[in-house]
């Protein structure tokens, strides 16, 4: 199947939304905090924090996509392009847009983003639970005050990031192809 690499090239083009879903792409489930910072077992404490913590956007990972434009494809998300777009989300103040489902009509509040980083294990910066996730991953935690959503995730309703933007697809040239170009 075709890969291709996904761009921000234009002002238009680069993250618009988080999308809590049960099944991210990424294959990588947030982790859950309550009052003492432990990830929360999915079941009910007096004390919670409301915090989570996952993947945005794994580097270099090739995401399987099926529709009726481009057919069966996969799209990954280079190093680069995840630096500029956690530049670009924060600098639009995107980040605490975020839906259900991807579904139009479901943009919730009280879902916040208080923390956004790229892991960098030369700098230090690479969450424990996560060692698995590639260099130059996107990461993002919330802080979750609405009940609903809380409980959602409480209840594995909702169990990881998705991102939703605009962006180029540049089609990866085979290594065969690089090296006759």
């Amino acid at each position: 199947l075709p890969i291709y690499n996904a761009l921000i090239t234009t002002e238009d083009t680069g993250l618009q939304r988080i999308s809590l879903v049960d099944s991210p792409a990424v294959l990588s489930n947030f982790l859950a905090f309550e009052e003492n910072k432990q990830p929360l077992q999915f079941s009910i404490q007096d004390e919670e924090k409301r915090e989570v913590l996952g993947v945005v956007m794994r580097a270099d990972f090739p995401i399987y996509r099926n529709d009726s434009q481009n057919g069966e494809y996969y799209v990954k998300y280079g190093k680069e392009t995840i630096k500029l777009m956690a530049q670009k989300m924060l600098s639009d103040g995107v980040q605490n847009k975020v839906n259900l489902q991807h579904q139009e009509n479901t943009d919730v509040k009280g879902v916040e983003m208080f923390e956004c980083f790229i892991k960098d294990t030369e700098m230090g910066i690479s969450p424990k639970g996560f060692e698995n996730i590639e260099e130059g991953s996107m990461f993002a935690r919330f802080k979750v005050n609405n009940d609903d959503i809380w409980n959602g995730i409480k209840d594995g309703d909702f169990k990881g990031f998705s991102l939703e933007g605009l962006f180029v697809f540049q089609l990866e040239q085979s290594p065969e192809e690089k090296e006759i170009e």
